[in-house]
């Protein structure tokens, strides 16, 4: 405990510093914190991915959503404390040294904070990204790679940086996402999607739910608080409208568990639009409706009580959102298509 407080201590002086540092750059900041949330795998990421080669984009998904579920798992067990609440705690501050950390519209998440979420789904998701690009461009520049790499590294520090600039997260905790996060990628660089079903989407989507509850009814069992983390954010936040439901470990869980079972039901049950051949153009207007309608549903406010009706709406919300991109996007064809020559494009 006394190694971890020190952390903590190191941590509260480096976020400090970056707030210092960066005290004219708050809008940036969380302009960079909200280009690494979690939710950005499903809203834009997949239909960027899926229009130009779909089985890059049901990997993202999957990926996405392994990577999330592993990450609320983690935060469960790992009990981690969020700099935000735990600066306002601590001994080792008399009331004379302790310091101000300032907060923001995007600091009081309410799950636990080891490892960071945005720092291991994003580094999961822009992995594969990265990695199906350079494969199947055939890049052989080794600038040209080198390049990307780069970019994908000044991405996350961006983003790490961000998180611990408005207090979410201890730098600790932003470093353990990303590495959890790059080995989930390579993982599953080669993983394929074309020999699943549905019963393995709906499998994982099922396993997602379970193993969370099974590890909150766990923790709750042997006498511990597993909402714990929730308290502390009611309890020390600025302003009480910066805690936002959607940001709890359940929420995250119940998006990757209907982004799966909202995709098996798009690609196994209903029926498809064959998009082979499309003209890039059309795959560039599917892209773009798709984002937009991305956009609109993930603004739409749910209604918070009861708790069971609101976890229920964002199941649904998500199963829709997929049919949309997958089932109804793709019938839009307002050019004419390409020779085969984007056939052998699409995969």
């Amino acid at each position: 405990m006394a190694v971890m407080e020190d952390v903590h201590v190191m941590g509260v002086t480096i976020i400090t510093q970056l707030q210092h540092w960066f005290q004219n750059q708050s809008e940036f900041m969380l302009f960079l914190s909200h280009v690494g949330d979690p939710h950005n795998a499903f809203l834009i990421y997949f239909p960027l991915a899926y229009f130009l080669r779909q089985s890059v984009g049901r990997r993202v998904v999957w990926v996405a959503a392994i990577a999330e579920w592993l990450n609320a798992v983690f935060k469960l067990i790992l009990h981690g404390e969020r700099p935000y609440w735990w600066v306002q705690e601590s001994t080792a501050y008399t009331n004379a040294t302790r310091p101000q950390l300032q907060q923001f519209r995007l600091t009081c998440e309410t799950g636990p904070g080891s490892p960071s979420g945005h720092a291991m789904v994003t580094s999961a998701v822009l992995y594969i990204l990265v990695s199906d690009y350079l494969f199947h461009s055939k890049v052989k520049s080794v600038l040209m790679r080198i390049f990307s790499w780069t970019l994908f590294c000044v991405v996350m520090l961006a983003v790490n940086l961000s998180r611990c600039y408005i207090a979410t997260h201890f730098p600790h905790q932003v470093v353990a996402g990303v590495i959890v996060g790059v080995a989930i990628g390579q993982i599953f660089n080669s993983f394929s999607t074309e020999t699943l079903t549905f019963k393995h989407y709906l499998a994982a989507a099922g396993i997602f739910i379970t193993t969370t509850l099974m590890t909150f009814g766990a923790i709750q069992a042997v006498g511990l608080d597993a909402m714990w983390s929730v308290s502390k954010a009611q309890q020390w936040c600025a302003r009480a409208e910066w805690v936002y439901l959607d940001t709890t470990l359940f929420y995250s869980v119940t998006r990757d568990a209907s982004s799966l079972f909202g995709l098996g039901i798009a690609l196994f049950v209903l029926p498809q639009v064959n998009q082979a051949g499309h003209a890039m153009a059309n795959r560039l207007v599917h892209i773009s409706i798709s984002l937009i309608a991305s956009r609109v549903i993930d603004s739409y406010k749910l209604p918070h009580s009861p708790i069971t009706l609101f976890y229920l709406l964002a199941f649904c919300k998500f199963v829709l959102l997929f049919i949309f991109i997958i089932n109804i996007v793709p019938r839009i064809n307002l050019f004419s298509n390409n020779s085969k020559q984007d056939e052998k494009k699409m995969s």
